[in-house]
Order: C-alpha cells, then sequence, then structure tokens
C-alpha cells in the first residue's frame, strides 16, 4: 500500500503538471478567467436581491411549527407583518384628523396588490402617547418571507407618494420583513465598503514587501477575482434555498484574504527558485521561468491544496447545522474556498507565463538588506535562539495565548435588544418611535396556541374557567401589557369570534384557540425569552397543550440549535482536518501538535471578542457605543470552524518545510531553523495582510460581523507571530525526532550531496525580496 507521503508525492506530480498546462496556454486559461468574472459580476448585479437577512426558520422547530400554525389555521402573518410608524404635529393632538387620515392611508394600502389588510394599533394595544404619534400594521399576502421583503420598497414607495404633501410627517416602515431587507441592502453596501478599505491596506503591505508595484499587484487582483466569482455562486445558491446576507461579509472577507494569502504562498516559492538560478544563460530564462513555476506549483501548491481543504472542513462543518445563518457562512466560505484556490493554482501560473522576471521588479525600490537573503538569515537566527531556549520560548508564549484567551471563560450568550442593527436604518428607526410612542412590544408579540389533544372544542363547559385563569395569568404578567383573546364563553350570545380582520382567534374546528400578547415597552428581550418558557408551565388543564411561538421563541430554538451544534461541529473539523493533516504529513505527533496549536490560536481569538465587546474594552474604538454585555452564540462556533482552518495555512506551510529538510538531512534542529528561514518572512506578510482585511470588517456597522472580524485578525496575528514562530518550534525542538515518526530520513552522506546550507547574505548585487 502507499504511504501518505507516496500520495502527496503524486499530488505535488499533478499539481505540477497543471502548472505546465497553465503555463503552456495562458491565453484560454486567462480567457475562461474572464468570462468567468463577468458572468459572475452580472449574475451579482441582477440577483444579489435573492439573499435573505435575520437567521430564517429552523426545520423542526417549534417556532418553525407554529408559524405554521399561524398562518394555516388562524391566517396571522407576522413574519409577512409590516408596520407603518407615522408622527404629524398636526396629527397627534387631534384624533378626528388623525383618523379621516388613517382611513385614506388605509383605503390606499388595500388596492396594492399584496396588502391583505390594515389594522390600527388600538385595535391590539392601548396606545397611551398618542401625541408621539401612531401606527399601522400591514399584513401582506405573499409567498414566503422572501416574497415579504421583496415587497417592502413597493410599499414604501407607495407610502412616499400618499404622504409627500405632509412635510412635517416623520414616518418609517419597519417590521421583520423591514430589517430584513434593510439589513440585505445595508450589507450589500457595507461590505464593499470594508473590501475598500482591505484591498489599499493590502496592497501597501505586498508593497513594501516586494518594493514593485506588478508584483505587489497580482495577489490583489487573484483576490478581486476569486471574491467575484465566489459571490456568485452564493447569489446562485439563494436562488434555489435561503441564504443569509452574512454570507456576504463572509465571502468577501475570506476570498480577499485567501485568494491574497495562497497566491503569495505560490509567488513566494517562485521567486525564490527564479533567485537561485538568476546566473542562467540569457537564451535559457524562459526555460528557467517555467521550471521555478513547476517546481514552485509542486511544492507550495500542495500546500494551497491541502490547506484549501482544511478550511473547506470547517466551512462544511456549519453546512450541517439547521441554522440557515450559520449554513449561509458555510456556503459563503466554502465558495470562497475553492475559488481562492482555484485563481492561485490556475489564472497565477498563468499570469506569471506572461511576465518577464524582470517584469515583476518593476519599477523595484528595495534597498539593500532587505533581499530574501537578508530576511532569510534574520529569521534563521530567530529559529536558532528558539532552539537553544524551548522552555522560555515556551513558557512566555503560552502565557501570552492564555492570557488573551482568559476572557472567554466569560462568555455570556444571547441576543442584546438592539445593538445588533445600524440606527441608520429606516426600520430601526420606526421601532425607535414606536419606542417613543411606549408601544414596543407591538413589534415582537407572543403567540399562545391552546389544542385539545383528543381533537375536541377547546372552549368547553369544564374548560372555560380554567382558560380564563390562564389567560388572566398572561395577562397579570408584569412583562405583557395587552392580550387579544377570544371570548371565553359557552352562552351563544358570547361564542368565540375574531377580535379583529388581522387574524382569527379560534380554528375551524374550534380544537385550537389562539392567544396575541404584546409585551410592555420596557419589557427586554431576554426577559421575554424567559417569559417564553414560563408559559406553557401555567396550563393546568388535563388534556391540553399549550405551545408559544414568535420572536422570542424563534431565538430559544436558535441558541438550542447551535448550543446543539458544538460538539458535532467541533468533533467534524478535528477529525476531518487530523486526517488531512496526517495524510500530508504522514506523522501522527506533528500533526496532534498541529491541531492543540490551532485550539490555542482560536481561544486567543475568541477571548479578544469577549474583552473588546462583551465586556466593552476598547468597544467605543470600533464604533460600538458600550459593552454589548451578551455574545450571539452562533459567534463562537462560527469563529472555531473559520479559525481552524485558517490557522492550518501557516502549519502545513511550516510543518511541510520542515518534514521535507528533516526528510532530506536527518536533523530535527537543522529543519526548524531552515523551515523558519525559508518561510518565517512569508508566513509573518500573509499573516499582517489576512489581519488587515479581517480588520477592516471589524469596523463594519454590523455587530456580528464586527465580533467575526476581530477575532479572525487576532487569532491570527496571534498564530503566525507567537505559535508558528515561537510555540511551535519549541515543541518541536522538545519531542525531537518523534515529531516524525513513523517516517525515516534519507541517508547523511545522500544529505551531504544535496550540499543544503543556511542561507547568506548576498553582495550589493541582490534584488531579492524579503519574502520572495
Amino acid at each position: 500500500m502507499d504511504t501518505p507521503f507516496r500520495q502527496a508525492t503524486r499530488a505535488e506530480k499533478a499539481l505540477s503538471k497543471l502548472g505546465e498546462f497553465c503555463w503552456d496556454r495562458p491565453w484560454p486559461v486567462l480567457g475562461s478567467w474572464l468570462l468567468i468574472t463577468i458572468a459572475a459580476a452580472s449574475i451579482i448585479s441582477v440577483y444579489s436581491g435573492f439573499l435573505v437577512s435575520g437567521a430564517g426558520s429552523i426545520a423542526g422547530s417549534q417556532s418553525a411549527k407554529i408559524d405554521a400554525e399561524l398562518t394555516e389555521t388562524f391566517g396571522v402573518r407576522d413574519s409577512q407583518a409590516l408596520i407603518l410608524t407615522y408622527s404629524d404635529p398636526a396629527l397627534n393632538l387631534n384624533e378626528d384628523a388623525r383618523y379621516d387620515f388613517l382611513d385614506g392611508i388605509e383605503e390606499e394600502l388595500l388596492e396594492l396588490e399584496k396588502v391583505d389588510a390594515v389594522i390600527h394599533a388600538n385595535d391590539l394595544i392601548e396606545q397611551p402617547r398618542d401625541d408621539k404619534g401612531g401606527a399601522l400594521i400591514i399584513t401582506l399576502n405573499a409567498e414566503d418571507a422572501l416574497g415579504a421583503e421583496q415587497q417592502v420598497p413597493i410599499i414604501r414607495d407607495a407610502i412616499g407618494v400618499m404622504l409627500q404633501d405632509r412635510d412635517q410627517m416623520e414616518w418609517a416602515v419597519s417590521g421583520r420583513g423591514a430589517i430584513s431587507y434593510d439589513l440585505a441592502v445595508f450589507s450589500n453596501d457595507d461590505s464593499a465598503n470594508s473590501e475598500l478599505r482591505a484591498l489599499p491596506l493590502a496592497l501597501l503591505v505586498l508593497l513594501y514587501a516586494f518594493g514593485a508595484l506588478l508584483s505587489a499587484s497580482l495577489p490583489v487582483i487573484l483576490a478581486v477575482v476569486a471574491r467575484t466569482a465566489a459571490f456568485a455562486v452564493i447569489v446562485v445558491f439563494a436562488g434555489l434555498f435561503e441564504v443569509s446576507t452574512v454570507a456576504q461579509a463572509v465571502v468577501t472577507m475570506l476570498a480577499i484574504a485567501l485568494g491574497i494569502d495562497y497566491s503569495l504562498f505560490i509567488y513566494h516559492r517562485y521567486r525564490q527558485l527564479l533567485n537561485d538560478a538568476s546566473a542562467c544563460e540569457p537564451d535559457q530564462v524562459d526555460m528557467q521561468r517555467r521550471g521555478a513555476l513547476v517546481e514552485a506549483m509542486g511544492q507550495s501548491g500542495i500546500v494551497v491544496l491541502y490547506s484549501g481543504v482544511a478550511v473547506a472542513i470547517g466551512m462544511a462543518s456549519l453546512v450541517i447545522t439547521p441554522m440557515m445563518e450559520m449554513r449561509s457562512i458555510g456556503f459563503g466560505g466554502l465558495a470562497a474556498v475553492v475559488m481562492s484556490v482555484a485563481v492561485a493554482l490556475t489564472m497565477l501560473p498563468a499570469l506569471l507565463s506572461l511576465i518577464g522576471a524582470k517584469a515583476l521588479d518593476w519599477p523595484n525600490r528595495v534597498k539593500d538588506g532587505r533581499g530574501y537573503a537578508a530576511t532569510s538569515q534574520a529569521w534563521c537566527l530567530w529559529g536558532g535562539r528558539i532552539v537553544r531556549n524551548p522552555g522560555i520560548a515556551i513558557t512566555g508564549s503560552l502565557s501570552i495565548i492564555l492570557l488573551m484567551a482568559t476572557p472567554a471563560i466569560y462568555t455570556q450568550s444571547g441576543f442584546p435588544d438592539d445593538e445588533f442593527f445600524p440606527n441608520d436604518l429606516e426600520a430601526v428607526r420606526g421601532v425607535q418611535m414606536l419606542d417613543e410612542m411606549g408601544i414596543k412590544g407591538l413589534s415582537s408579540p407572543v403567540f399562545v396556541i391552546v389544542s385539545r389533544d383528543d381533537g375536541g372544542k377547546v372552549i368547553s363547559p369544564e374548560n372555560v374557567m380554567k382558560l380564563r385563569e390562564f389567560r388572566e395569568a398572561i395577562e397579570a404578567d408584569p412583562r405583557i401589557a395587552e392580550v387579544s383573546a377570544p371570548r371565553l364563553s359557552t352562552r351563544t350570545a358570547l361564542m368565540p369570534f375574531p377580535m379583529s380582520a388581522m387574524q382569527r382567534l379560534v380554528s375551524e374546528d374550534e380544537d385550537k384557540i389562539l392567544f396575541r400578547a404584546t409585551p410592555h415597552n420596557d419589557t427586554s428581550l431576554f426577559e421575554l425569552r424567559q417569559l417564553i418558557r414560563e408559559i406553557p408551565s401555567w396550563n393546568t388543564i388535563t388534556g391540553m397543550t399549550v405551545e408559544t411561538g414568535g420572536q422570542a421563541q424563534f431565538l430559544n430554538d436558535f441558541d438550542d440549535g447551535v448550543t446543539a451544534s458544538y460538539v458535532p461541529v467541533v468533533v467534524t473539523v478535528l477529525f476531518a482536518t487530523g486526517f488531512a493533516l496526517l495524510l500530508m504529513l504522514g506523522a501522527p505527533l506533528a500533526s496532534l501538535k498541529a491541531l492543540m496549536l490551532n485550539l490555542l490560536s482560536v481561544a486567543a481569538g475568541y477571548g479578544m471578542v469577549v474583552f473588546v465587546f462583551q465586556l466593552g474594552y476598547g468597544a467605543e474604538f470600533f464604533g460600538v457605543a458600550g459593552a454589548t454585555e451578551l455574545i450571539p452564540s452562533s459567534v463562537p462556533v462560527v469563529i472555531f470552524a473559520v479559525l481552524f482552518g485558517l490557522s492550518m495555512d501557516y502549519e502545513i506551510f511550516l510543518v511541510s518545510r520542515m518534514k521535507d529538510i528533516y526528510l532530506s538531512c536527518g536533523d530535527n534542529d537543522r529543519s526548524i531553523i531552515e523551515a523558519l528561514g525559508d518561510t518565517g518572512s512569508v508566513i509573518s506578510c500573509a499573516a499582517l495582510i489576512m489581519a488587515l482585511v479581517f480588520g477592516a470588517f471589524a469596523f463594519s456597522q454590523i455587530v456580528i460581523v464586527q465580533m467575526i472580524g476581530l477575532g479572525l485578525a487576532a487569532a491570527i496575528l496571534v498564530d503566525a507571530l507567537i505559535i508558528r514562530a515561537i510555540l511551535g518550534p519549541a515543541l518541536m525542538k522538545v519531542a525531537g525526532q518523534w515529531n516524525w515518526w513513523p517516517l525515516l530520513p534519507n541517508s547523511v552522506e545522500a544529505a551531504d550531496s544535496v550540499k543544503r546550507t543556511l542561507p547568506d547574505a548576498r553582495g550589493p548585487d541582490d534584488k531579492g525580496l524579503p519574502i520572495n
């Protein structure tokens, strides 16, 4: 049976063949990518509106079941309801004028195709602050939540025409559909702004590293192509099933970061090989360039491929979760990984075949002492210090990492009331207006369905008194302001009937009844979620089932689903990534060490998220007013899934180089020192670029995106500058030759024939680059 190392060798040969193909046929390859990019841009411009906001429904959950029951049995379309909030000094204190105005608005709204009903807020809840304005509830007859979202701009435009003569009126359309629509539009603009911040920063780092504009521009061009293609992929997915707008930010972050990272790994090795053969004859330059690319594809292309597999594993673990938001992040991440690997392995070789070696250095501004040999020597000296003092290196680096990770133990999961929505959104402004009127609870009603287990009538002589007590218990709760309920009486004159045109409160078979409870204005989302869990326990009627629904129930189901996904996601990622590492390295101890070090980088990154956002230390720097006090339950698992694969990039790049050197000479210390010399500069440069890209998203205006951006940026810096530069090499020193068991190195004589030496600083004619 072939060994893992032999399998990797065959993969290297296949990648070398791919490099030869792209080098020899650059125009078909580049033409294909040009067509893909143009088609992707067209798809994005036309169909990006298919992305939806929020977390979607959770298959098999109680909230999904109750939502279906509300629509099918009671005609309640809460997820498709919009709220028109208005305030006009001329109407607020004039009741007759206000009702005339509302009747006119209602009549015109009902003429719109998808408007099903228009309800005055007074029909559902007493308005204690009429002087602050009023509200209308607009229910839509849409096929689904996406259909309701698409009606938001139509409804707003129609209302704008109706109110164009009322200069003093302040109004806004809010509701679940409006929030989703506004976030979709806002997320698109916010991601574009974050991308505009990230790309120039990445280009500046590359310019400093290469000192040549063309060389610095290549990774950025590849990243933009990868991002465009990946975003088009998720837009196509959105036409088939629900995909959250959160995926857009994730695609942009990962595609830019990975597109630059992966192309940098291959380009670094290509330039290094060119420098090693810089003395070849002029007529052999093209042959040497081709050979350098083919060899770089075999040596670094395999690193890119395995790194892509590691990231893809983390993304795939999110796809298996039942939450639409997390599945969307998984789909977006998978698309970003696939496209980033594809452009690095195909488009980059094709571009390099058309660009001469001298052109890559134009206009070169590298100064003496910044060439590859100088930086490699510096990293070799650093590696020597680590090898001589492994105990100090392990103790110091672990102390820093554990200090950064410590805040994670104070995690409080949940959903802060309003912090996660930008104040610029019209839907948010509408909720703020409801708050001023004292009826904010109108936007998050609690639905309680009471049904008989035997299918009989719910309202019967033996049940009436207990049903009244149940209703009174809900009404008496300090978290509830109003309760809409059917007439709880068996007398003919008082038979149950709907309280408003908005809903039926008794099913046709009378085997189910509905209570609609409106929370008090000052009831927090946390309190509402507690209430949802308590209400079913208030039922004292034998043979009756009480089920709750609404936004609070959905959030409880979401938290439960995310919590339940922690174990399968972590186990899947650890097992699959460990297997991929073992397949590539063929060394169990080195693979296990890589997994453990990755867990440390994830812990450090997440600890900084808790420290900054939940605890509030430095939150203002990122534009957040103060401590959020809570972290969404999805953030830890998303950071873990994304980071675990990303951190593996540098581990694979460094450790695979150590393995190659060790197998050639059998000297563990030398493999550590030379591998750091070969990879230290490119890893640190790539990590800085990736951290800048993620850091740009930490200044987003969507708090969840900020948390993910900061967590990724902090962890990547810790991973590259502490774990891979200090802790990892120190542990490799301590483990000695056990790192590579059961691999056997070649003979010392064979190693001597290779004549490997530590790199020396080159002369004044050296035009190498810090990372090439």
